[in-house]
C-alpha cells in the first residue's frame, strides 16, 4: 500500500522495483490532507506521512500492503467503489533491480554480508513477486496496471484523467541502488530467464 487519495478518489497499491517510492513522493502533495500516506524507509524529501495510524497509534496501513489487507483495512465498500492502480515491471529486469537493491544498499546490505552472485540469487529464487498486491484469490482487483517502461508519460496521463491537474513525476528516489552495476539484461542466461518467468508466471498472465 501506498497512497489512498480520497480527495480523487483513487488508490495507489505500491509494488517492488518499480519506482513506487518515486511516485509516492509525488503524489503526497497532491492527494490531500486527508488521504492515507504511508511511511517509507529511508525517508524522502516532500513525502509526508499522514492518517495511516488506528485510534491506538498503532500502524493499520503500511507500505507495500496485500490488495487484501488493503480491503479489510479500508472496509469492502470503499475499496471497491476507489479507483486502484500498480505499476507493474518485466520481471527480468525487476529481478536485476531487486538484486542490486540487495547487494548495493547500505540498509539491506549494511556490513557487506549479502555477497551472493546472480546466479545464487536466480538458483534460490529471491524474487519481487506481486501478485497478491494486486490481486485477490487470484482475480485482479486493480483497474490499471501502469508499465514501468511506460513512466512517467502513463501515470501523468491517469492523474490528468483522475482531474489531478499539472502532475509530473518528477523524483528519482532509490536510484543509487543501481549505481554499482553487477549484472545487465545482457548477462542474463536463457536458462535463468526460464527460471524467472517461470516463476513470474501468473503476474504475466
Amino acid at each position: 500500500m501506498a497512497i489512498v487519495s480520497f480527495k480523487h478518489n483513487f488508490i495507489f497499491l505500491k509494488t517492488f522495483k518499480t519506482a513506487g517510492t518515486s511516485v509516492e513522493v509525488d503524489l503526497s502533495p497532491v492527494a490531500g490532507s486527508d488521504a492515507i500516506v504511508t511511511p517509507i524507509l529511508p525517508p524522502e524529501p516532500g513525502h509526508h506521512p499522514r492518517n495511516y495510524a488506528g485510534e491506538d497509534g498503532e500502524p493499520q496501513f503500511y507500505n507495500h500492503m496485500t490488495a487484501s489487507i488493503m480491503r479489510d483495512a479500508l472496509g469492502a465498500s470503499r475499496f471497491d467503489s476507489m479507483f486502484k492502480f500498480c505499476i507493474e515491471r518485466e520481471p527480468v529486469s525487476k529481478c536485476i533491480s531487486r538484486f542490486h537493491m540487495l547487494r548495493n544498499s547500505k540498509r539491506h546490505n549494511r556490513r557487506g554480508s549479502y555477497k551472493l552472485s546472480w546466479e545464487q540469487f536466480v538458483r534460490k529464487g529471491i524474487f519481487p513477486i506481486d501478485v497478491s498486491r494486486y490481486a485477490i484469490d487470484g482475480y485482479c482487483v486493480v483497474d490499471r496496471i501502469l508499465r514501468y517502461d511506460e513512466l512517467p508519460y502513463a501515470l501523468e496521463n491517469l492523474m490528468r484523467e483522475l482531474d489531478v491537474p499539472n502532475f509530473k513525476l518528477t523524483t528519482n528516489a532509490k536510484s543509487t541502488f543501481s549505481q554499482n552495476v553487477l549484472i545487465t539484461q545482457d548477462d542474463v542466461t536463457d536458462a535463468q530467464k526460464d527460471i524467472i518467468y517461470e516463476a513470474f508466471a501468473e503476474s504475466i498472465e
